[in-house]
């Protein structure tokens, strides 16, 4: 698998967990694929970027709880900002000045948001 087709594969994953909605996601993945440029890291931030903006205005989201490989179903358990800061740092692996300016948050409350998903993440 080349480079590319990578970044398209883990940009798919994070946006379906992120939008809830598999259709979303495509959508996503492909508004940002035409709209950025060749480089991995600015289509993963399109790609959340677009997400983001998606989600809020798509319809209800089909389970897609079953569709994830079980390490990632958690996810979709956690609040949604906490799940918006795991998914950006953790799987998209953006800075904390990346995520902040995606989602709109003070650095302080990314860094909140993902203490909350790890600790809810992390077995007991």
């Amino acid at each position: 698998m080349s480079a590319e087709e990578s970044g398209v594969r883990r940009a798919f994953v994070a946006t379906l967990i992120l939008t809830e909605n598999a259709v979303a996601a495509e959508y996503a993945v492909m508004d940002a694929i035409a709209t950025s440029g060749c480089e991995i890291y600015e289509l993963l931030v399109a790609t959340a970027k677009c997400a983001i903006q998606i989600r809020h205005h798509c319809s209800p989201r089909p389970k897609i709880f079953f569709s994830l490989p079980p390490e990632l179903q958690g996810l979709l358990l956690l609040p949604l900002i906490a799940r918006r800061c795991f998914v950006s740092r953790v799987l998209m692996e953006f800075t904390r000045e990346t995520t902040s300016g995606i989602l709109d948050l003070r650095r302080d409350e990314v860094d909140d948001a993902l203490y909350q998903a790890l600790t809810d993440l992390s077995p007991v």
